[in-house]
């Protein structure tokens, strides 16, 4: 629910942060009859989990910085709770992009200040040991490995405060199916979320209207602002611009909440920070005719399946936090599990049926209990332009991501039974229902196809990776992209590999980590040059 008008004094602190140095393209696009040209000695594209702490601290080390938004800015008392509503301001594409493959996977990402902070559940988790191993060992990328990292996770933490759910707050499907967890010996984790003082309204998905949530938009981007920093918002970068062998700065349009152009701008810069998201990243890259041999390669995407269970007694499932427990027993296998709260309008769009059978489904919203898996996956997809010169997403899914699909979903019909369900709803076209714990043995039957299997995912990864060599990526160890002096990425798209749980935390780590050595490149150069790749 949104936080109504209160006494002076009462509001949570975040309905009183400033936002200094901001303009609306909105606003300036109406008075132009020219290019509007700015600036800055940085220049940084996107404000979420790796934009906004890049802009900071290269606000703290002295430089000229100018945040670009392409959406606008919402500030916490802005949040509202209709899916519609909120999906059209913060969402790109309304939510409803889609990675091409068999099968399609529906991708939800941020377009807004603070980018997909804003929008996702706060889950903040270190990335696993034995991928931090691998990068270091097996890719052979220096500072890397967990003692190197650990700093970087640190000062990701002070930012991000992660915590554990308080046990008030916690509804009775999630509590149902951590108690069916442990009694399956599968030793449910107390979930680590950046938040404070949560309430556990579960409005995570359309902007926390109590600031409970340390998103970007009340951490990182009012320090940067109030530092000396610029943000532009409804401004879409469509190129970045080079002369020879250096960046120059970037070009873009000003947009309005449906994207369409109204006016142009230019800024001039001698660093260029790329933060627009797997997606958006290589999309510039591609169009900017920065075309390394791995650019929009790799991409990883972290399918996720869930199963609904059919409950006879009502569980108020419209009451607590969205997720309060992982279970990571199976992450060596490629696994994560957790049950979620999930808002009627985003779940009513997963529910199988039409019509007046949807309708009776959906009517029994308050007996459902919603869990999900998240697979790490093998498989690997592209991004590529389209007709429309917008990045174009495609994915495949391996032989072994598919058995590890059918894995999971088994995993959780198991679990959501255990925790008292009559009934379980698939992600299976043609084995939508289960009518009982003895008919799971029919997951195990099914064909492993990927036809009429429904996947989603708000994970997209390393679609730019840094690599040692630039077969293996377009990006060197620090984030720096080869063949043009300046330009670094500070997003997801810099992951090496699918890191297996949510990636928020990562993504700042690695942004701080790169950060500190574009700064100590820009210094050396006396400010004459912004960074060196290799």
């Amino acid at each position: 629910m949104s936080v109504g008008r209160q006494e002076q004094g009462t509001l949570p602190p975040e309905y009183s942060l400033d936002y200094p140095n901001v303009e609306s393209g909105l606003d300036l696009a109406p008075r132009l009859s020219s290019p509007r040209v700015y600036h800055a000695d940085a220049v940084v594209v996107g404000s979420g989990a790796g934009g906004a702490p890049v802009a900071a601290r290269l606000r703290d080390a002295g430089l000229d910085v100018l945040l670009l938004e392409e959406g606008g800015l919402y500030r916490t008392a802005d949040f509202v709770t209709d899916p519609l509503e909120s999906a059209r301001r913060m969402y790109r594409d309304a939510g409803t992009s889609l990675i091409l493959g068999q099968p399609p996977i529906t991708f939800a990402e941020g377009r807004c200040v603070g980018g997909s902070t804003v929008i996702n559940g706060g889950m903040s988790w270190r990335t696993p040991g034995r991928v931090l191993q691998h990068w270091d060992r097996k890719l052979g990328l220096d500072g890397c490995d967990e003692k190197s990292m650990e700093r970087w996770f640190e000062q990701a933490e002070r930012i991000l405060t992660p915590e554990t759910q308080h046990p008030e707050t916690i509804g009775k499907p999630l509590a149902l199916f951590a108690d069916a967890a442990r009694r399956k010996g599968w030793d449910p984790v107390d979930n680590q979320r950046n938040v404070q003082r949560c309430m556990g309204l579960n409005n995570c998905a359309f902007g926390c209207p109590t600031g409970a949530k340390r998103s970007m938009l009340v951490t990182e981007i009012p320090r940067a602002l109030a530092a000396g920093a610029q943000l532009v918002t409804n401004a879409r970068v469509d190129r970045v611009l080079k002369r020879r062998r250096r960046v120059a700065g970037v070009a873009g349009s000003f947009v309005d909440l449906h994207g369409r152009r109204q006016g142009r701008f230019e800024v001039r810069a001698r660093l260029v920070v790329l933060a627009a998201g797997a997606r958006n990243t290589p999309g510039l890259l591609l169009r900017s005719r920065l075309r390394g041999p791995m650019t929009g390669r790799g991409l990883h995407v972290h399918p996720n399946a869930k199963v609904v269970g059919l409950f006879d007694q009502p569980l108020d499932s419209w009451v607590g936090t969205h997720q309060a427990h992982q279970i990571h027993r199976f992450m060596d296998e490629g696994i994560l599990m957790a049950a979620a709260g999930v808002q009627p309008g985003i779940l009513a769009a997963g529910i199988p049926g039409l019509g007046e059978e949807h309708g009776r489904l959906m009517a029994r919203y308050n007996h459902m209990l919603t869990a999900g898996c998240l697979v790490e996956d093998s498989g690997q997809g592209r991004v590529r332009l389209g007709p429309d010169r917008r990045p174009l997403m495609t994915f495949k899914l391996s032989a072994r991501d598919l058995e590890v699909l059918h894995r999971g979903v088994r995993l959780l019909a198991e679990g959501v039974f255990e925790a008292g369900a009559e009934r379980v709803l698939l992600p299976f076209a043609d084995l939508p229902l289960l009518e009982s714990a003895d008919e799971l043995e029919k997951i195990d039957q099914r064909p492993r196809s990927p036809q009429g299997l429904e996947l989603m995912t708000v994970h997209i990864m390393s679609s730019c990776r840094m690599a040692v060599e630039e077969r293996h990526g377009p990006c060197d160890p620090w984030g720096r992209v080869r063949g043009i002096e300046g330009l670094v990425v500070a997003d997801a798209s810099v992951i090496p590999s699918p890191v297996g749980l949510n990636p928020m935390e990562s993504i700042v780590a690695l942004a701080l980590r790169n950060c500190e050595r574009w700064i100590d490149g820009y210094k050396s150069q006396g400010g004459n040059s912004a960074v060196h790749s290799s």
